[in-house]
């Protein structure tokens, strides 16, 4: 989990205010846009989709409520048979957010602490269509990552949501893929802090990265 808190403070975020929905409810903007972390087409190729471009054909909505928030994701272009995790960096105390010297006025890794956090959302072994959606449901003060009360309908809230690849589904070791943020990793291959250039997604056992980013506020 410490690589994952280090991205992000390297990231630079699109922030949007957020969109009240009905009374006791507020539905967030996003994703703003969703882009891949890693290259999906190869590091090789001059053509294709690229680390940094839109995830074509992904969506996501986020919701919260007095009692928690739901975070959903669709996410495409993914491996088939390959285990996914969805992390949820979760801001709620966007008044505690700097820019931190790097001219991104918005919350990043460096603003994490207090009601400012990260969780486990979902996990998914994908199929054939590359396609998978990923349900986060955060009720407030049950998750152990969380405090009692960072949740308020109407309040300043900001999810990132990072899906991470654990590579090939092994046998033996699925649970540990799709529940936990080093399962089935021997070998790091996405984006680390401060590297730029592009990075491949993990293609054989034990490979592990981050390829996609999504923005909620």
């Amino acid at each position: 989990m410490r690589r994952l808190l280090l991205l992000l403070m390297t990231m630079a975020l699109l922030i949007v205010g957020a969109v009240p929905a009905s009374a006791g409810t507020t539905s967030l903007d996003g994703p703003s846009p969703a882009i891949w972390l890693s290259d999906p087409d190869g590091v090789d190729g001059d053509s294709g989709t690229e680390q940094g471009d839109p995830v074509v054909g992904s969506s996501g909505t986020a919701t919260v409520n007095n009692n928690g928030a739901t975070i959903k994701v669709k996410a495409t272009g993914l491996e088939k048979g390959h285990a996914y995790t969805m992390w949820v960096v979760f801001f709620s105390d966007q008044t505690t957010c700097e820019d931190n010297g790097s001219g991104n006025a918005g919350c990043n890794g460096d603003d994490l602490g207090g009601a400012n956090g990260i969780t486990y959302g979902a996990g998914a072994v994908v199929g054939g269509s590359g396609n998978a959606t990923f349900v986060a449901r955060l009720s407030d003060g049950s998750v152990g990552s969380l405090v009692p009360g960072v949740y308020e309908a109407g309040v300043d809230n900001e999810f990132h949501v990072v899906i991470r690849s654990h590579g090939p589904k092994i046998p033996g070791m699925v649970s540990d893929q799709i529940h936990t943020q080093e399962g089935g990793c021997d070998v790091e291959v996405g984006p680390a802090p401060e590297q730029t250039g592009d990075f491949p997604v993990p293609a054989a056992p034990g490979e592990c990265g981050d390829v996609q980013l999504y923005v909620f506020s």
